[in-house]
């Protein structure tokens, strides 16, 4: 369960971001220094983490589309939505490639919890991404304490995060998953 878990949340946050944006950011607050980026981001261009409880550059539902789990023989589809800074997860797995057919042995989980938005980071790939920290206080309803170390890029309406897994700010993935991105929902 640790491994579906921590792989979902890895691939979805997870997620400020060093792409350009538009208007539909809805004037939120960036973080970092904000390279790469346009001004739509807000003002706080010189504050290193997102503020608690005003509006990010994620604000609002991502969906990420139909497709396979990385080690797994399965399909998923996941949804995230960021409210200031809590997000939640859905998560619904399917045993076909079209997602048509509900996985009846593993559940559709759903996690929720905090993140804070870091510094800009340059990757291996030269693209400059942001820090995305998150902790996850509950898990299918239940309370959970575990935290998690991602990079996210906005390109437009699409939101990559980085690839692997990370449960130290040493071990941020350093490239981004451009296989199964997240289109902005709203």
């Amino acid at each position: 369960m640790r491994t579906i878990l921590a792989f979902t949340l890895a691939s979805t946050l997870m997620a400020g971001c060093g792409g350009s944006s538009d208007s539909s950011d809805q004037g939120t607050n960036g973080s970092g220094t904000g390279s790469g980026s346009d001004s739509s981001q807000g003002g706080n261009d010189n504050d290193s983490t997102s503020p608690t409880g005003e509006a990010t550059v994620l604000e609002g539902t991502w969906k990420k589309q139909c497709g396979p789990v990385a080690g797994q023989e399965h399909s998923d589809i996941v949804t995230l939505t960021f409210t200031g800074n809590t997000f939640t997860s859905d998560i619904e797995n399917y045993i076909d490639a079209g997602c048509n057919v509900p996985y009846a042995e593993a559940p559709n989980p759903t996690a929720s919890g905090t993140f804070i938005l870091g510094e800009d980071v340059m990757l291996s790939s030269g693209v400059t991404a942001t820090e995305l920290d998150s902790h996850i206080t509950q898990f299918d309803g239940a309370p959970f304490d575990i935290d998690e170390y991602n990079v996210i890029y906005i390109q437009g309406d699409i939101l990559y995060t980085g690839e692997g897994e990370a449960d130290s700010p040493q071990q941020r993935p350093t490239t981004l998953d451009y296989n199964r991105p997240f289109d902005r929902v709203n």
